[in-house]
């Protein structure tokens, strides 16, 4: 599902408000690699760093948080993030209010 972060009445429309975040309809279809080193597609993450080797705690939050922005539909997210491992690193997980907000809104049990 597309979610967009609502405008509030009498505000300007921004990018937040008018770009889509991509929320997969139940986590069971999360089915990302849990290990290995992934490389994203240049639609996903341009930067010369987008290798992320999965061991490393810290590069795989990154590729969380960068799939969980800029994933262009439901199937990037369920491609490359695994439940078991959203569920676990999301609390650490620093995202923009429009995603926080689409995924907590879907999937309650992150917002726990």
């Amino acid at each position: 599902m597309k979610a967009y972060l609502p405008v509030r009445p009498g505000a300007v429309a921004t990018m937040d408000n008018t770009r889509p975040t991509f929320v997969v309809d139940t986590l069971d279809e999360l089915r990302g690699p849990t290990a290995g080193v992934v490389t994203l597609p240049v639609m996903l993450d341009w930067t010369p760093a987008n290798t992320y080797d999965l061991s490393s705690s810290s590069r795989l939050r990154r590729l969380y948080e960068t799939v969980l922005s800029e994933a262009l539909s439901e199937d990037d997210v369920a491609g490359f993030v695994d439940k078991a491992t959203l569920l676990r690193v999301w609390p650490d997980l620093r995202l923009p209010p429009r995603v926080r907000m689409a995924w907590e809104q879907a999937h309650p049990q992150l917002a726990a």
